[in-house]
């Protein structure tokens, strides 16, 4: 069985995401110019409805991620996917093995996973009407722990760095060798920094223009 705080997590997280796309569907994503709210919906979405999917049939290959049938109404679609994935994760064995993003990936790394998707595509909703909460602490050092073997081994070429996470008293080295710099900010404005959010967080010049490619528009 999963982590129930985990599970919360996603449930505390996908729930305020479906609560903004039912406030206003129309509404523009700053982060991802040209895109909707119900568009960011429909991606977390077949992120949910994909998870589902690995943790019943345990592929070893890449599925492909569920859609939305032609004039589904999408926020209903959005609602029952988490649900569903939702239960399916509480049922799942951790330790299984299937395939990922990661080394040895399993369904415990999916779980953890979903609590970053969803957290930060939750902060994303936020943003698109007004000033957005931060990360939770749950979200940002999940995330911040996955960040070497999820992110990392994309960005090619690049000198090591040490992030300090100043609020919860955690450091970080991301890439081989001795880092080159030292960042420092809360957990939130760390990783929305890393995943080219807006942060006061300063990267050095190596990795600034290297992490801004990470997450363009989802596919």
């Amino acid at each position: 069985m999963l982590s129930a705080e985990n599970l919360e997590a996603i449930r505390a997280e996908g729930g305020r995401i479906l609560q903004l796309g039912r406030r206003d569907p129309e509404r523009q994503v700053p982060q991802y110019p040209g895109w909707k709210m119900r568009d960011l919906v429909t991606h977390v979405g077949s992120t949910h409805a994909r998870t589902t999917l690995i943790c019943r049939e345990l592929p070893t290959d890449r599925p492909s991620a569920p859609r939305p049938a032609e004039g589904a109404d999408v926020l209903d679609w959005y609602e029952a996917n988490l649900a569903e994935m939702l239960v399916t994760l509480e049922q799942s064995d951790p330790d299984a093995g299937v395939w990922g993003f990661w080394s040895d990936p399993n369904l415990g790394k999916w779980e953890r996973r979903m609590v970053i998707e969803t957290g930060l595509h939750r902060w994303d909703a936020d943003q698109s009407f007004g000033d957005p909460v931060p990360l939770g602490d749950l979200v940002a050092l999940s995330a911040l722990n996955e960040f070497e073997d999820m992110w990392v081994p994309r960005l090619g070429e690049i000198p090591a760095i040490e992030v300090m996470a100043t609020d919860l008293g955690r450091g970080w080295v991301y890439g081989a060798g001795a880092p080159i710099a030292s960042v420092s900010g809360t957990a939130s404005d760390l990783f929305l920094r890393l995943m080219s959010r807006p942060s006061p967080v300063v990267l050095p010049e190596a990795w600034a223009g290297v992490v801004d490619a990470l997450d363009g528009p989802p596919r």
